[in-house]
């Protein structure tokens, strides 16, 4: 671990992220209960400027010390943290089936078709699958950029009718190109994510961000982990949270509980399947663990049974639902991504390179957060970061594979 603190405060002070979080979790020896943390700790800067002068440019300085609780924009980690644990439990609700055609939750939703060589010859047709979506190979283009996108908007609806959000499915429905077979091709996407959100949200007759609160979340009970919901007038928040900022934008703001992320924030409104989700290292322990015990933690009891050391055994998910999440679909071998999961035998993989095959479910996101969890020697390792703070432009991939 000495090694560890050296590498990251090294990266501090060559500027590549103001500060870090860092906490190593072991899976507990019953197999249930919440797992060892051996290591955690804060280093370097939470927050270096408040804001951005405009017309002089200047930063209006303010630095606050890194701590142990602090809140982080999870960014794409809210893929796996927030949309694929929701789509666990509504998969083993029997909601949905991960064989299924995306089409039979979403009518109209447009197949992968053959360009004819000449005119006359027969088109093929190939449907897009829920599990194509949860490992990548849809193919979907990776991400739609909101200017492209509002540009498109009055297409599809009148803007006085129709918010954003739906018209951005009704885009993924049928207007966004399929630019390959289904299953050829793994091109990591955020708008399979935002499919998934759909989805969840169509089965369950629940915005994301309430049943991922109400089906994983509070289960677990997680103390800082939450979507932050522009729309709506209560945060999920106090005003004195420890919430890590990102990006100073354009008008001179550091964005502070809104989601990074364009597309979750203009688009989603800040709830969206691909970013969204804040969380702290603890919280993010309780998941670790979770995982690793297969689905099942037991965690404090509340009350007088909790006071006197009494546990609740809380079963999330079923040791196969785990398993069907955490390894390469049949027939997928190729392009190593498990369902909502990366897998650590390189493809791409920030940590590929460096467990055993097969061993490790990882994911990283863009703001400089990640986890990774080796599930045969019952290790994770949670790495949180604020590389986009104040500028996008700092660099957390060496820090992360050392």
């Amino acid at each position: 671990m000495a090694l560890a603190d050296s590498v990251i405060n090294q990266s501090i002070a060559d500027d590549d992220f103001p500060g870090a979080v860092l906490c190593v979790v072991k899976r507990a020896d019953d197999g249930e209960s919440m797992g060892e943390i051996l290591y955690l700790k804060a280093y370097g800067s939470r927050q270096v400027c408040t804001a951005r002068d405009t017309a002089s440019g200047e930063f209006v300085s303010d630095t606050i010390p890194m701590t142990t609780d602090a809140i982080f924009d999870l960014a794409s980690v809210s893929k796996c943290v927030g949309t694929t644990l929701s789509f666990m439990r509504v998969v083993e609700d029997g909601l949905v089936r991960l064989t299924d055609n995306v089409s039979r939750y979403l009518p109209g939703f447009k197949p992968w078709e053959s360009t004819p060589e000449k005119k006359g010859d027969p088109i093929e047709r190939s449907h897009i699958t829920v599990t194509n979506l949860l490992n990548h190979t849809s193919g979907l283009p990776s991400y739609v950029g909101v200017p492209d996108f509002l540009s498109r908007f009055e297409r599809y609806g009148d803007p006085m009718k129709l918010n954003l959000r739906d018209s951005l499915t009704a885009y993924f429905i049928d207007g966004l190109p399929r630019l390959n077979r289904p299953g050829e091709v793994m091109r990591y996407s955020c708008l399979n994510f935002i499919t998934l959100q759909t989805i969840i949200e169509r089965t369950t007759g629940m915005r994301l961000d309430h049943f991922a609160k109400q089906e994983v979340f509070d289960k677990l009970r997680l103390k800082n982990t939450w979507y932050n919901c522009i729309a709506d007038a209560e945060r999920p928040f106090s005003a004195d949270a420890n919430i890590v900022p990102t990006e100073v934008q354009a008008d001179g703001k550091v964005l502070v509980g809104e989601v990074h992320d364009p597309l979750a924030r203009v688009i989603n409104g800040g709830v969206s399947g691909n970013a969204g989700v804040f969380s702290t290292a603890e919280d993010l322990a309780v998941v670790a663990s979770l995982m690793l015990n297969d689905g099942v933690i037991r965690l404090p009891a509340d009350g007088i049974k909790g006071f006197f050391g009494g546990t609740d055994r809380i079963r999330l998910y079923s040791k196969n639902t785990v398993d069907a999440f955490t390894r390469i679909p049949a027939g997928y071998e190729e392009h190593g991504r498990a369902l909502g999961w990366d897998i650590g035998i390189g493809h791409g993989s920030y940590m590929g390179e460096l467990l055993t095959p097969g061993s490790l479910v990882n994911h990283s996101g863009y703001t400089g957060t990640s986890i990774a969890i080796n599930q045969k020697d019952g290790i994770a390792i949670i790495f949180l970061t604020n590389r986009v703070h104040p500028f996008d432009d700092g660099g957390v991939a060496r820090a992360r594979a050392t």
